[in-house]
């Protein structure tokens, strides 16, 4: 099953970048408000390539060891995009990929910090999830 939203208008000043995550990942986002670090990439890739890579993970055409079920849209300053091409951009499948993790660029503090002051917000604009089967969750 897939739940969707349509993806945001970008004002002026500010850009999107997309992470798929898995729910670990999401439960920490939801309840802290700020992104863990526990992932040693943590990869984030702006605009619409970047949806349409983050995409990717969750129809199974790219795999990691995190299960990715959630896409993750951020609506960022422009400037601190840029700052994080700086510090590490790659391309992956025709899509410019910043990593956040220590593995990767190490943004990851400066990309919280934009969050915890409220210049970086997040929305989840795509979810998977298993049919359930009848019986299951209550139902039978």
């Amino acid at each position: 099953m897939w739940l969707e939203a349509p993806l945001s208008d970008t004002p002026p000043g500010k850009t999107t970048v997309y992470r798929p995550m898995g729910d670990t990942e999401t439960i920490y986002l939801v309840q802290h408000n700020v992104l863990p670090d526990t992932q040693p990439y943590q990869t984030i890739v702006e605009g619409a390539r970047g949806w349409w890579y983050s995409n990717k993970y969750l129809t199974g055409q790219k795999k990691t060891n995190t299960h990715p079920s959630t896409v993750v849209e951020f609506t960022c300053p422009v400037e601190l995009i840029e700052k994080l091409k700086t510090m590490q951009i790659k391309v992956e499948d025709g899509a410019m990929s910043m990593g956040l993790g220590c593995k990767a660029g190490g943004g990851l503090g400066m990309f919280n910090e934009s969050m915890r002051n409220g210049e970086t917000t997040y929305r989840i604009v795509k979810v998977k999830r298993a049919k359930k089967k009848v019986g299951e969750m209550g139902r039978k």
